[in-house]
């Protein structure tokens, strides 16, 4: 590990310090009084990236109490840091025993190589929630020409830096408030990639507006609200509260937006939003403020209403003419 990753994550480990703490004893590097990481709950960082990134609830480092492997390195030691927090499945030639999830092999990726017309070869990314960076790795494998990920949840951005260690991917991971940098960013890139993100929003029509202002092509995987869906389904409908949906409105555009309680801990395997709630958009108004900003190509890969989690869907958006342009899709 370099010595610019390890100052990095020495500041992410500082803002994870009850992770450090209070390990699960069952991991096999133990620590007194360890819960499981599943019963810790994250932290979020609302500044935009920097060297100096804080949180609150940071403790001085000399207070942390420091915990120690007695097996030899492996890639096993290395994810069992934050064992029992893991969703996702490693490629098999990483020997290691994690989540069971098969995101590495995420099929939205490929589909987005196929679709666009040079795929993600060469590509510069903008990857916002990267998770445990396994699209990232992807992007990598496909041979992007650079990405930077930003993660505003601590154990995630851990999660992180561990993939890259691991697999020695080239990705650069930031820590802080996408949102935040979007703001101040001056720079380009070819796509962004805003995977599982909108929906988590407080305010996804400005998300929407700030991702139009440094790149000509999106991708898009999002939750969105269909009300004749939602009502039909108890448990589904148990986590909105019609009574709070409001408004938002950017320039000439308003759309109604639907209040979603979380109704949960967010704890290690937690992925999802920094506050306790967020709107889910209806459909119609995700593509049409997609227009308004100046994406006027939408390619839909999959619409999945039935979704048990939500109606759900993703595509790529893209202004005519983009460098990215994109081939037909049936």
């Amino acid at each position: 590990m370099s010595e610019r990753l390890r100052r990095v994550a020495l500041r992410a480990i500082v803002q994870a310090h009850k992770l450090l703490r209070l390990l699960s004893s069952r991991r096999g590097i133990q620590n007194k009084g360890g819960v499981p990481i599943q019963d810790i709950e994250t932290t979020y960082c609302t500044l935009p990236p920097s060297n100096q990134t804080q949180n609150k609830g940071g403790v001085p480092i000399q207070d942390i109490e420091a915990t120690y492997c007695t097996l030899p390195p492996s890639n096993q030691t290395l994810s069992d840091i934050l064992k029992g927090a893991w969703l996702s499945a490693f490629p098999e030639e990483y020997g290691v025993q994690a989540g069971a999830l098969k995101h590495f092999e995420d099929g939205r990726v490929l589909w987005a190589e196929r679709t666009l017309s040079k795929g993600l070869r060469g590509l510069s990314i903008l990857e916002l929630g990267p998770f445990e960076a396994y699209n990232t790795w992807q992007f990598d494998q496909l041979g992007a020409k650079s990405v930077i990920s930003i993660e505003t949840n601590d154990i995630n951005y851990l999660k992180c830096l561990i993939v890259k260690e691991m697999t020695g991917l080239k990705g650069r991971f930031l820590y802080g408030d996408f949102i935040r940098y979007l703001e101040l960013c001056s720079e380009r890139f070819d796509i962004v990639w805003a995977s599982g993100v909108l929906y988590h929003q407080i305010e996804p029509l400005r998300l929407i507006e700030l991702i139009s202002k440094v790149t000509d092509t999106v991708f898009i995987h999002t939750h969105y609200y269909l009300d004749q869906v939602i009502r039909e389904d108890r448990d589904l409908y148990s986590f909105f509260v019609p009574e709070r949906d409001r408004t938002e409105s950017i320039g000439h555009y308003s759309a109604r937006l639907h209040f979603r309680s979380y109704k949960q801990t967010k704890s290690g395997t937690f992925a999802g939003g920094p506050e306790a709630y967020s709107y889910w958009m209806e459909k119609e108004d995700i593509f049409a403020f997609l227009q308004y900003c100046g994406f006027n190509e939408i390619m839909v890969g999959v619409d999945h209403p039935g979704n048990p989690n939500g109606p759900a869907m993703y595509f790529l958006a893209q202004r005519t003419g983009a460098a990215t342009g994109a081939a037909a899709v049936d």
